[in-house]
């Protein structure tokens, strides 16, 4: 049995991938940022959940902490994440499609990174093929997003981001932690409900 953390997992493919794995006897630990939806699914499973909205880096920051009393975690899906409308700043001041698909997860993967490489956990991205289609040329330079701003570019950005990450911990902790991040495919979500483009 292995202790597997997801996050975005009140919804989508999170929830999805929450089901199956717990029919394989796992432990599944629940991240949502909606607290009825959360507590439905982990409820539903008997599984153990926590609470954290990635708009806030003060969430992320309270949810690495509570996820340190589990004894061992074998792996962090960093999969909370969606395509926003308008372009928006958070509390933090970063752009919000920025930091809820990538910052957010960079943080936590961070603050848990010595718990990580101690368990030999494995570091999942659910990135996207948008990072080919909307993400270049990336600017290294406009993070946020600032110039011709498009929910599109804005999420290809982000998902290019968790690419350049999943490597840079490949890089980093040879033999000490494993990396990966993939494309789902096209799934019938809600995670584009909140833009105007063709995906919602």
């Amino acid at each position: 049995m292995k202790t597997i953390v997801i996050t975005g997992g009140s919804d989508g493919i999170g929830a999805a991938a929450a089901q199956e794995l717990v029919g394989l006897g796992h432990q599944v630990v629940i991240v949502g940022r909606n607290p009825t939806k959360t507590a439905a699914v982990a409820n539903a499973l008997k599984m153990p959940y926590h609470l954290a909205d990635f708009t806030k880096l003060a969430d992320v920051q309270r949810l690495a902490n509570e996820l340190r009393q589990y004894n061992h975690i074998d792996v962090l899906a960093n999969n909370a994440g969606g395509i926003m409308g308008e372009r928006t700043l958070t509390a933090d001041g970063f752009e919000k499609t920025f930091q809820v698909n990538h910052l957010g997860a960079f943080l936590l993967t961070q603050l848990l990174l010595d718990k990580l490489v101690a368990d030999h956990a494995t570091v999942i991205a659910t990135s996207s093929i948008a990072a080919n289609l909307f993400g270049a040329p990336f600017d290294v330079n406009d993070l946020n997003v600032a110039q011709s701003y498009t929910s599109e570019k804005a999420y290809g950005y982000a998902k290019y981001e968790n690419i350049l990450f999943t490597r840079e911990l490949i890089r980093r902790y040879p033999g000490q932690l494993h990396a990966v991040a993939f494309h789902p495919g096209v799934v019938r979500t809600s995670f584009s409900s909140e833009s105007n483009t063709v995906m919602r």
